[in-house]
């Protein structure tokens, strides 16, 4: 039977093969909610990530068509499949009949790369009565204006748009369509449509310098995004950049294949040229002087009536913020 790993009679790890027919997923049952124990109280979204309780996740769609250095290849390759609108929106409607779900986050990585079955989707929950939220993300090639108008108009409260970095010639030798003033006006036209933006980057990709660092820092405090989120470059197995690592070693720096600590929370690659005491050094800089503009700050703040119950969890969490934000240490 293809589509199996297994190990065989002598302990060896096997692969049956890729399926030749892959699943419609239009034919799977929604996932059984309701065996996670305290769901949805105890399953919250990051805080200000998310307008209203209770929230819950779900994922509409499996693969992405691009052919990035730092993403898995080895299980869906470069398939695309996608549940229809018809089902994405009994899904949503079940989640908030049987739940009480009133804001939904979709972690697919290429939401709007189907142009139509968004559109298709955001008509039916304009249609509809379930004055429910969402967020996505998506690349900023799959988003127009019109879209854009339409997603906000069915609840669209967030959109995550993957950065990776603000130097271009980094970017070229990790990314398809290393395009930073595309990526800026498609960023103004998201908050144009009233839209939040989240914007995803890594640091410490092979060829990354101090400099190359700085340089992002810049780029990235000048967009008009609302929130960030930067990860600790982790080579993960399955991807091309994971073999280059792996083939070239040292030419392209250390890499300390801990998987237990491979969580982009850690530094397990550090690229050549640079100090990990350094690299350390500017992520923290990174999220500290982030928080200390004024813009930053006050955007904070309207997430008092934006998102109250986010205030609420991040002032009974400070010192654990607190900690982490000014040593990089985690609470054990």
């Amino acid at each position: 039977m293809e589509g199996i790993v297994f190990r065989n009679d002598s302990g060896r790890p096997c692969f049956s093969g890729y399926r030749k027919k892959l699943l419609d997923l239009d034919s799977l049952p929604f996932p059984a909610y309701e065996k996670l124990a305290g769901y949805p109280g105890v399953y919250k979204l990051p805080i200000f990530n998310y307008p209203r309780v209770p929230n819950g996740s779900c994922i509409s769609s499996r693969g992405c068509p691009y052919a990035c250095s730092y993403c898995d290849r080895s299980v869906f390759r470069r398939s695309f499949r996608y549940n229809s609108a018809e089902y994405l929106y009994e899904h949503v409607s079940w989640l908030n009949q049987r739940f009480g779900i009133r804001h939904i986050n979709f972690y697919d990585d290429q939401f709007t790369f189907q142009r139509q079955r968004i559109i298709d989707f955001c008509r039916k929950m304009i249609d509809g009565s379930l004055k429910m939220t969402f967020n996505c993300a998506a690349r900023a090639e799959h988003l127009d204006e019109e879209l854009l108008h339409l997603m906000k108009g069915a609840g669209c409260w967030m959109i995550s748009l993957g950065i990776e970095t603000g130097d271009e010639d980094l970017l070229a030798r990790h990314r398809q369509n290393p395009d930073l003033q595309m990526m800026r006006q498609k960023i103004e036209m998201i908050k144009k449509a009233g839209i939040r933006v989240k914007g995803l980057l890594m640091m410490g990709l092979p060829g990354e310098t101090e400099q190359s660092i700085l340089k992002s820092r810049r780029y990235v405090y000048s967009l008009p995004i609302d929130d960030f989120n930067l990860a600790k470059f982790t080579p993960f197995p399955g991807s091309p950049v994971y073999r280059q690592i792996k083939e070239q070693g040292e030419l392209l720096g250390t890499f300390n294949e801990d998987w237990e600590r491979m969580d982009c929370m850690q530094f397990q690659f550090v690229p050549k040229g640079i100090e990990l005491e350094r690299m350390e050094k500017l992520f923290i800089d990174f999220y500290k002087y982030h928080f200390m503009r004024n813009r930053v700050i006050w955007g904070y703040i309207t997430m008092l009536w934006k998102s109250p119950d986010s205030w609420v969890r991040f002032l009974s969490g400070l010192r654990s913020f607190l900690r982490f934000a000014f040593t990089n240490r985690r609470m054990g």
